[in-house]
């Protein structure tokens, strides 16, 4: 058997000034490859890449190896990779988004010697497969698929090369997917969200693909908004989400000018309700505005441009027109906690007044507060015990506790409120969803909720729903402590039993020895995690796994609560609670009051 080379697959000129870091997802540690960031704050790198033709003489191995290197040009559109194809071939291979992505490899061997083929009238015929680790694969339409370890070694990608008139090798069938090391992958592919509808319609969820820097912008937009009238079935949101678009629609003409994008969509729309074209119009804006060129929509129905209802006439569209958008926080800022006491506490921002709600009792070691459900109430959870903790409900508003906490049970390792006031609690090795009564009757009776897809072995440490209300973070820690991304899936109208969570294909292994103890969201795209190692770690982790930031934490850190636009919030030992205003500034003490006077409390919280 022919030996496998080793020598890199890459015949690559990279000429740039290299800054800044990006990361590549994978399933364990988030790794970091030195380039510069886009004009969106998306990864980008400020490569030249100069491809090299096919050279007369190359072996079969050979020309397998300078086709991988000239596909990954990206500033080529690919043309000098098309010249190791045969003619025939050449007008077939249409990667489009789709990629094999390897941590080890690529490399070839030739399989067996090339011989005579009667269905290639004769000619000489050859084997190549293509070997390695392989760190992800990325769909067609963008998604990126982390493997199992045992996926990760399954079998070869394979080559067949004919030798032409002249006695030059070209390919005559090879995958119809792009090769790449995880550095190539870096610095040839951008992140991109897709925005889908909640299965409420009322607010949008990032759907993080990924796609070729080789795209145009025309193609790049037009593979975009197919992917949103046809959501791809092998997405993790699939089942989660829904899109407004009507599944007869058709992307016709695409443009970009004058920093407006507009699409014409083509189909018989005469009976789509009105109401759909405004959702329509955000999905586009929202999953658009990742291109720094656009900063307005204009949508076009057969040719005709749609006029927003009270819009003047004015069918072009910024953010400030569109309806619908991901979840904000409250301006307030307001965050809630446990003094000494054993009172609720509301406080309105890190300078604001305390005050007190409600007398809960001592004892309790966290707290959870819903969203503002209907007849302006939120809902309490809070744990008594550390571990394997006593859970107890009740209802707040304007005047205080409404009646007395309510005993859920024991065995509970942490909570968290969905939007719609459905609670999602964690036990030692089960996740549980306690689903609201109506308005003022929170948490029915506990519900076990199974998890799609493996985990690693250990125990549900914590649970976090997303402000969108489909997306949860969960953090399990056995022999390894990982960080797991899912969404919320549950049938119309079908029974709180019916739900389940079905696994992003990203996970986090924590970094080293530090095992997560917490986790919260910070905005629509990113989650903060609280690590021991054995001192406290701060960890900022956007769930497209992209790169990651250690935010400096007091030495006494216990808990942090966080809400996009608003200072972290932690509670720190002897009761103090500390706030940083830009996660990588300095921590400071509540005070308030002309005397700063020192804000004491226990669990710190954000609604949600």
């Amino acid at each position: 058997m022919a030996s496998r080379p080793r020598t890199a697959a890459l015949g690559l000129l990279l000429a740039a000034s290299l800054a800044g870091c990006v990361s590549i997802p994978t399933g364990g540690p988030v790794r970091s490859f030195a380039v510069t960031q886009g004009p969106d704050g998306q990864s980008q790198a400020f490569i030249q890449c100069i491809p090299q033709p096919p050279q007369n003489g190359s072996s079969p191995s050979q020309i397998v190896l300078g086709f991988i290197s000239a596909s990954a040009c990206v500033g080529d559109q690919q043309r000098t990779a098309l010249e190791y194809l045969t003619p025939r071939f050449s007008k077939h291979w249409n990667p489009r988004w789709s990629a094999t992505v390897y941590s080890r490899g690529p490399d070839v061997e030739l399989v067996g010697a090339p011989r005579s083929n009667p269905k290639a009238k004769g000619r000489q015929t050859a084997v190549v497969d293509v070997t390695g680790v392989v760190q992800a694969k990325v769909q067609a339409a963008g998604g990126y698929a982390v493997p199992s370890a045992k996926a990760a070694t399954q079998g070869p990608e394979r080559f067949t090369l004919v030798k032409q008139a002249g006695g030059q090798w070209r390919i005559d069938q090879a995958p119809e997917k792009l090769l790449l090391t995880s550095y190539l992958f870096s610095i040839d592919y951008q992140q991109r969200n897709l925005y889908f509808f909640d299965p409420s319609r009322h607010v949008l969820v990032p759907d993080p693909v990924y796609v070729p820097l080789q795209a145009t912008p025309a193609v790049l937009m037009s593979n975009l908004l197919g992917d949103l009238i046809s959501p791809p079935q092998g997405d993790w949101l699939y089942h989660a989400t829904t899109t407004a678009f009507p599944a007869q629609a058709r992307v016709g003409e695409v443009a970009l000018g004058a920093r407006t994008a507009t699409v014409d969509l083509t189909g018989k729309f005469s009976k789509v309700p009105a109401s759909t074209w405004p959702q329509v119009s955000a999905q586009l804006w929202w999953t658009l505005q990742g291109n720094p060129a656009v900063q307005s929509v204009e949508l076009v129905l057969n040719g005709k441009p749609w006029v927003p209802p009270g819009a003047q006439q004015n069918a072009v569209q910024g953010q400030a027109q569109i309806q619908y958008s991901p979840p904000v926080p409250a301006p307030s800022g307001v965050f809630y906690y446990l003094d000494g006491d054993g009172y609720l506490v509301q406080q309105g921002s890190t300078q604001g007044k305390p005050s007190r709600i409600g007398l809960i009792g001592r004892g309790y070691s966290q707290i959870a507060v819903s969203p503002l459900q209907p007849g302006g109430v939120r809902y309490l959870a809070a744990l008594r015990g550390s571990q394997g903790g006593a859970l107890y409900t009740g209802v707040f508003g304007a005047h205080g506790l409404v009646g007395k906490l309510k005993k859920r049970g024991t065995g509970y390792s942490s909570m968290s409120w969905a939007p719609d006031g459905d609670l999602w609690t964690t036990s030692s090795d089960q996740v549980f969803l306690l689903q609201g009564n109506g308005p003022g009757q929170p948490a029915g009776q506990p519900v076990l909720v199974s998890v799609l897809h493996s985990v690693a072995s250990g125990s549900f440490a914590a649970v976090r729903v997303a402000p969108d209300g489909v997306r949860v973070a969960l953090i399990v820690n056995g022999s390894m402590s990982v960080l797991y991304f899912g969404a919320i899936v549950r049938p119309r109208g079908a029974p709180a039993s019916a739900t389940i969570i079905d696994l992003s294909p990203l996970s986090v292994q924590s970094p080293g020895s530090t095992v997560f103890t917490a986790v919260t969201w910070y905005g629509p795209d990113n989650v903060i995690t609280l690590g021991q190692q054995p001192a406290p770690v701060l960890t900022e982790y956007p769930v497209n796994g992209g790169t990651s930031t250690v935010i400096p934490v007091p030495s006494d850190l216990q808990s942090v609560t966080a809400s996009a636009g608003y200072p972290l919030i932690a509670g720190v030992a002897k009761s103090i609670m500390m706030a940083n205003a830009t996660l990588t500034g300095a921590w400071t003490q509540i005070e308030y009051g002309q005397d700063n006077a020192q804000v004491q409390g226990v669990s710190p919280a954000y609604p949600g």
